[in-house]
């Protein structure tokens, strides 16, 4: 009897959501759009972080001489640079404007006799380490030529020897992204929850309920397993849709690391959390309108605050502290520990513990303050 009257509780709530599509566009299809385009916008932070930007660049030889064209020719041959063409007419100010080049590299008349230095001109908003790599370069390459030397980096190959260890701090864009946006919306089931319980309270419907042989515990498991329900499946659609879909438009690709499986005990902790959240919403407000504007919120600060709009990896030292009183903060890095550091199960258990008291303190709250009728 109790089985069937919560099966019933379940599918009355399933209803009211499959009716209301803007709350599905808000639970399905926000996460798609944020994930897709952040992912771009992430792109070019993951390859300066990472696997370096190619410096578009203009090489001016005003010179003409032999030895300034062999200048001319190592920077336009080098791998780290793209060699442009400078547009007849055009001053180094249209080039930066235009984003034709990032810097322009001007060989003068007598630089062969050492009169003249060579002149390095860059975009004022270039990138600061950018401008430090490009001098750098050019600055090797007229050393190589002016001292006749043939490749100076492989001279100085056994004098330095690089030794960078494995990646385990900065996300790929969709490694960030997936999860990221996932737990975002999911955050935001506390709007449909608290609107629909307010206004059911509103119209007469809860009491009506409660005319029937049903306890409070029953109603309120029928009213919240739904959307623990939902967000499971917002996260694995919004898994699937970074491995199958996103990942042919960005790169790299999705990877989810050696330990996949343990995506499952972090999705539900991180789902009753969310639903923690919305039933102490839907416990606190007094109006529809009251809830969703809390909801939303609320649900933006902890992204600001968690590493979901900005990647936790570049944030400043402060916010890096600050991001711990969000719990989309420990949510997120559970999920990076799987993709990034093939963390056991023993890692990622004291961020799922800390999910789960902020869980239980919500249901606390919302337990003492709620009002039925």
């Amino acid at each position: 009897m109790i089985f069937k009257q919560l099966i019933e509780l379940i599918r009355k709530e399933m209803l009211v959501l499959i009716r209301d599509r803007q709350t599905i566009l808000l639970l399905f299809l926000m996460p798609v759009a944020l994930i897709f385009f952040m992912s771009l916008a992430l792109e070019g932070v993951w390859e300066d972080k990472l696997t370096g930007r190619k410096i578009p660049m203009v090489v001016d030889n005003q010179s003409r001489s032999p030895q300034a064209g062999l200048l001319a020719g190592k920077i336009k041959a080098h791998p780290l640079i793209v060699p442009m063409e400078k547009p007849a007419g055009a001053d180094n100010d249209r080039l930066f404007v235009d984003g034709t080049a990032q810097a322009v590299v001007m060989i003068p008349p007598g630089f062969e006799e050492g009169d003249r230095p060579v002149e390095i001109f860059f975009d004022p908003v270039m990138d600061a380490s950018y401008r430090i790599a490009a001098r750098s370069l050019v600055t090797s390459i007229v050393v190589e030529v002016v001292m006749g030397v043939d490749n100076l980096e492989a001279m100085a190959a056994g004098l330095v020897v690089e030794r960078t260890g494995p990646n385990r701090e900065l996300p790929t864009p969709l490694q960030q992204t997936v999860p990221a946006y996932a737990i975002f919306a999911m955050f935001f089931i506390a709007v449909p929850m608290s609107v629909g319980f307010l206004r059911e309270k509103k119209d007469g419907t809860l009491q009506r309920l409660f005319t029937y042989p049903v306890s409070a515990n029953l109603v309120t498991l029928g009213k919240i397993t739904p959307y623990f329900l939902i967000n499971v499946v917002q996260f694995v659609l919004m898994m699937l849709v970074g491995v199958f879909v996103m990942s042919h438009f960005i790169t790299p690709a999705f990877f989810a690391g050696q330990r996949p499986w343990h995506m499952l005990p972090v999705t539900l902790v991180a789902a009753a959390a969310t639903t923690g959240f919305g039933v102490l919403v839907a416990a606190t407000a007094k109006t529809p309108e009251q809830s969703s504007t809390l909801a939303a919120m609320v649900a933006i600060l902890m992204g600001v605050f968690g590493g979901i709009m900005v990647p936790h990896a570049v944030m400043p030292p402060v916010m890096k502290k600050l991001a711990m009183i969000s719990p989309m903060f420990w949510a997120h890095q559970a999920y990076l520990d799987i993709f990034l550091r093939d963390a056991a199960f023993g890692t990622i258990a004291p961020k799922l513990i800390i999910l789960t008291l902020f869980a239980g303190i919500c249901f606390y709250i919302a337990g003492r303050k709620v009002r039925w009728i």
